[in-house]
């Protein structure tokens, strides 16, 4: 058995044999050739070796075209007949070999182009690190905390994309096409995760509203100072589906976009009238998923409050569902607008308030019902703002 027993270790073990036998005469016969030159004068043609090694070779060469031909073949016992009977196999063709080693090549080639979105976005992170180390080191702790806050938010985005993509889009696109509650508690947890090391959010009020509505969908209209805006409104009630309008901009960032897209959070496009969103929101409502708007439509860059747009207002009208107001408190001390990542990164101390107040319902008593709902949520984001 093992090497002995193989054929090739036995051939092998010839092939020494044999090459010994042939070394050992060739010596004493060159040497004795040699030693006769030197008695008569004449200097010899080669050494010793080299006509050892001469006869060595010519020896060696039929047993090396014999092993080269028994490689080509591969020699098994079947068992499987009454009588035992020998075949020879030989090897694949290339071209089989080539289609044998194709789907691997394949396989390696699709984990390259599933992992290049990843390799590419983490450099956004590696490099937010990388920045909050070098401010850490001057001592401006308030840039050393946003550049390390983004590098926090993006190495959790990277792995909780996967959950996303495997597990809750299918259901998502096969079981709940509206609601998409398993990927919202993804998002979630993502961003109460981000944002939970870095300040503290709590929200008042959001209890007895909910029992106001009594699992009812509602538009949710919100103030708008600072980018963590989004990230406070993780911490709403977790169990409400919560669909955000954004900028349609922010849907084409790789992953990202695709993300927001899979929750079901609307786009919006500026130089586009409002009329597909209005529809698309009102779609949502009516299937039980709520909406929140930033009615000021972006941020306040000085923290007053900014005139409504009457889109989120609309949506409620017609659907004939509840506005619950949300008043956001202090976001724009955090982080006031200009000190997002692309401008650097800061994030200051502190916490982040969110004042929940009664659910408003049209009149339609009055002459612009819109308009008066409108009015009345304004009003009452300004009483706590």
């Amino acid at each position: 058995g093992g090497f002995w027993g193989s054929p090739g270790g036995a051939s092998s073990v010839r092939f020494c044999l044999h090459a010994v036998a042939d070394t050992v005469p060739a010596l004493f016969a060159t040497a004795a050739r040699r030693s006769a030159c030197w008695e008569r004068g004449l200097r010899p043609r080669a050494s010793m070796l080299s006509l050892a090694c001469n006869c060595t070779r010519r020896r060696a060469a039929p047993l090396l075209r014999q092993r080269s031909r028994a490689a080509s073949q591969v020699s098994i016992r079947t068992t499987a007949a009454p009588t035992h009977t020998l075949r020879r196999l030989t090897l694949a063709p290339p071209h089989r070999r080539a289609l044998s080693t194709a789907a691997p090549q394949t396989k390696n080639i699709a984990l390259r182009l599933a992992l290049a979105p990843y390799a590419a976005l983490a450099l956004f992170p590696t490099a937010s690190g990388a920045a909050a180390l070098y401010h850490s080191i001057n001592g401006d702790e308030d840039a050393a905390r946003g550049c390390a806050f983004f590098s926090w938010t993006g190495w959790l985005s990277l792995p909780a994309t996967i959950p996303m993509f495997l597990v809750a889009a299918p259901y998502t696109l096969l079981c709940d096409p509206y609601e998409r509650s398993l990927p919202d508690k993804v998002a979630k947890t993502w961003g109460r995760c981000t944002t939970a090391p870095f300040f503290t959010t709590t929200v008042e009020g959001l209890e007895a509203c909910e029992n106001q509505l009594n699992g009812r969908p509602a538009v949710f209209v919100a103030n708008h100072q600072s980018w963590l805006d989004i990230y406070a409104s993780f911490w709403l009630d977790w169990d409400r589906a919560l669909k955000i309008v954004s900028k349609a901009s922010i849907f084409r960032i790789p992953l990202c976009g695709w993300v927001m897209s899979l929750i079901g959070h609307v786009p919006y496009d500026r130089s586009k009238p409002g009329g597909h969103v209005v529809g698309a929101c009102e779609k949502l409502v009516e299937n039980g998923a709520s909406i929140l708007f930033f009615p000021e439509g972006s941020r306040s860059k000085d923290g007053r409050l900014k005139p409504f747009k009457p889109g989120a207002f609309v949506v409620a009208a017609r659907a004939g569902c509840a506005v619950v107001p949300v008043t956001i408190k202090n976001t724009g001390y955090l982080m006031p607008v200009g000190d997002e990542f692309y401008a650097g990164g800061r994030l200051r101390k502190g916490d982040v308030t969110m004042v929940v107040h009664a659910p408003l319902y049209a009149d339609p008593t009055k002459a612009d019902p819109v308009a008066d709902l409108q009015e009345r949520a304004r009003e009452a984001i300004a009483s706590r703002l």
